[in-house]
């Protein structure tokens, strides 16, 4: 059975997502609210944040204006004009809704935030989505149910955590898939590049998403989430595992030019650290013992440092201290350094494993972690 049957009929009958420049009509009606009470829209625009108000007349108000492709949007109805208490975090009546130009209604009895929105077949195409979603997400809560259900003794079992964790995985692969193959079969709405966006969290499959985003109807590609998609599947696409590692060059502590392409031939352990990072020095015995252990059967390790130009004693003081006899690179650029923005390094200690062919085979390799893949490399498993 399709689980997308009845999302995908009613799809059918709906007009597809228009990008027109119309302009947006967002018409309200809460209950019979009057001044002091206001409305606020507010929406993102870029890194901004547009915010717009107007006053409420026998619980009626109207926003206009525009915007360039559709984007998340909520309204706010403050019910009183009493300040805010700093102390205490607001209560909130919001609606959340998605804007696009569009003539919209959207009428409550009391409260903004139990809406019902009409004259959008996008906003009503994500009720139904979230409808299905929903009956996936309540699995986490059967999950935990049961743990909560369960004697202490039970709750303590790392074997029985061990099986809820695989569920739970499980449970998010399952949504993950269902929000992706929405998004393959539906490339005309803008739906799809939502779903598909939610997908994308700090790791994930960048091919299998550029691949769906690329069937995704071209008014769809390019609006402004769009085109933040695009962007994330670019960076991510770049150090993601099974690409060709980027090559670079940088000097190391006797500024001799060292190239990452030098070590093919070799599985090479591409280490970010700086002289500061403490998690970074408490991984380097780590390093040591698997150098040791592995260097004489083809494992090297190249390891680039975030430290400033003004650090430069206590780059190489670290290097010495810590023991650390494989070739050392910096730019002393710190978190502006060239190669570190290559494989988009946020956070050190980072790291990527390389084949003798120079692909990208594993990252986020540490303790234990690492010891064991050069184990299964080396053994010839």
């Amino acid at each position: 059975m399709n689980p997308f049957k009845s999302i995908t009929t009613a799809l059918i009958l709906l007009p597809m997502v228009s990008f027109a420049q119309q302009g947006y009509k967002i018409k309200c009606t809460v209950g019979t609210l009057n001044t002091p009470a206001k409305a606020y829209l507010v929406y993102p625009i870029g890194d901004n944040k547009y915010v717009d108000s107007t006053t409420i007349i026998n619980g009626q108000f109207v926003f206009e204006g525009e915007v360039s492709s559709p984007r998340d949007a909520n309204i706010i109805v403050k019910h009183n004009d009493i300040p805010d208490n700093p102390i205490m975090k607001p209560v909130r009546d919001v609606f959340a809704f998605y804007i696009e130009n569009k003539e919209i209604s959207i009428t409550a009895k009391d409260s903004i935030k139990n809406g019902k929105l009409v004259g959008s077949a996008l906003n009503e195409e994500k009720d139904r989505m979230d409808s299905y979603l929903k009956t996936l997400y309540d699995k986490y809560s059967v999950l935990n149910d049961e743990y909560e259900n369960q004697p202490n003794e039970k709750k303590n079992d790392p074997a029985y955590i061990k099986t809820l964790d695989e569920r739970a995985q499980k449970i998010t692969e399952e949504i993950v898939t269902a929000k992706r193959e929405y998004a393959r079969t539906h490339p005309d709405t803008y739906l799809s590049i939502v779903l598909l966006r939610s997908t994308m969290g700090e790791e994930f499959d960048a091919i299998a998403a550029e691949k769906i985003f690329n069937g995704l109807n071209e008014s769809i590609r390019k609006t402004e989430l769009g085109n933040q998609v695009k962007a994330m599947i670019t960076e991510i696409k770049k150090t993601q595992i099974g690409v060709e590692a980027q090559d670079f060059t940088m000097n190391d502590i006797n500024g001799k030019a060292v190239k990452l392409s030098d070590f093919r031939g070799k599985y090479l352990f591409l280490d970010f650290w700086a002289s500061w990072c403490s998690p970074c020095r408490r991984e380097n015995p780590n390093l040591v013992e698997n150098y040791k252990r592995f260097k004489d059967k083809g494992f090297e390790i190249l390891g680039v440092s975030l430290d400033k130009p003004e650090d430069r004693e206590k780059w190489i003081g670290a290097i010495e201290k810590d023991g650390l006899t494989w070739p050392q690179v910096s730019d002393l650029k710190e978190w502006e350094c060239e190669a570190a923005a290559m494989y988009s390094v946020k956070a050190i200690p980072m790291n990527f494993l390389i084949d003798p062919n120079g692909i990208i085979i594993a990252k986020y390799l540490r303790g234990e972690e690492l010891t064991k893949k050069l184990e299964e490399i080396f053994s010839g498993k």
